[in-house]
Parts: structure tokens; sequence; C-alpha cells
């Protein structure tokens, strides 16, 4: 199962990277979501080939795959963040809301939000504590693509497997 879950985090992980490479190119971020969403039928496929009766077993194994892809691509980001990204990733979303159309948008939508506090957050924001967030979020990711996955990796019938 480890394996499984190395190979869909490997999907994440790559889906992660051309997202965070493609700020800005619309094209390219379109190009990382799917590669993201194709580990649910990674995960599913490969999940298949087990035979695991029974919805809730389907649903634990899917979800301890997704959730190992989680800690992967967790661990690539803190690699990217640490080493690679030189703090861009960041700047390019302080960018973003700093620019006085969108802050006015910001501030017009969401009158309680103060968005020079907000960017004053961003500008503090340590690796670890960013780090966190993205497995909190990876996590919760995880949960939600272990549903479809669970579908993906359902027996077919008549099929034996391997």
């Amino acid at each position: 199962m480890s394996k499984i879950g190395f190979y869909t985090g490997i999907c994440w992980s790559i889906s992660f990277l051309i997202t965070a490479y493609s700020l800005g190119k619309p094209g390219m971020g379109l190009a990382g979501e799917i590669i993201g969403l194709m580990s649910i039928w990674v995960a599913g496929i490969q999940l298949r080939t087990q035979d695991i009766r029974g919805i809730r077993r389907r649903w634990h194994r899917s979800l301890a795959v997704q959730l190992l892809a989680a800690v992967l691509c967790t661990f690539v980001q803190y690699i990217f963040f640490r080493y690679m990204d030189g703090g861009t990733f960041v700047q390019s979303i302080l960018d973003f809301y700093g620019n006085p159309e969108n802050k006015a948008l910001i501030e017009h939508q969401y009158p309680s939000v103060n968005v020079q506090e907000v960017l004053n957050s961003f500008r503090a924001i340590e690796l670890s504590q960013l780090i966190l967030s993205f497995l909190i979020m990876n996590s919760f990711i995880a949960i939600l693509l272990s549903i479809p996955t669970m579908f993906v990796a359902r027996p077919r019938p008549g099929h034996k497997t391997i």
C-alpha cells in the first residue's frame, strides 16, 4: 500500500510544482490541477488489483493511500520552499493582494477584513508555519479525494485480480 501512496504522492507533488511554477499562466495551472485529479485514478486502479471487499475497507485503504500521498507532497513542498522557491511564491501572493484593484475588491466584498493586516501576516510567516498549513490542507484534501478513490477501487464484476 505504501507503493500506491508513493505513486499517488508523485501525482500530487507534480501537480503542486506545476501549479507553483505557473503562477500567472492559467494554462499550466490547469494542467497541474488535472494531474492532481489523476491521483484518484492512479490510486484507485492500483487498489482495484487488491480485491478489497466492503465499502468501509475500501474507504480505509483509499484514505490511507491519500494520506500517504499528502505527507509525501508536504515533504516535497518543504523542499520546494526551503531550497527552490526563494520567497517567490509568497511574494506573488503579496503582489496579488497588494495590487490596489484587488485590494479594493477584497475590501468591498469583505469589509470586516483589513487587507493590510493580512499582508503583514503573510510577510511574517515562517517556513514551519507554512508547511504545517500545507500539511493540514493536504490532509483535508486527502480525506475528500479518498471518497472518489474508493469508488474507482471497486472491483469490477467478472474480472480476476492479480
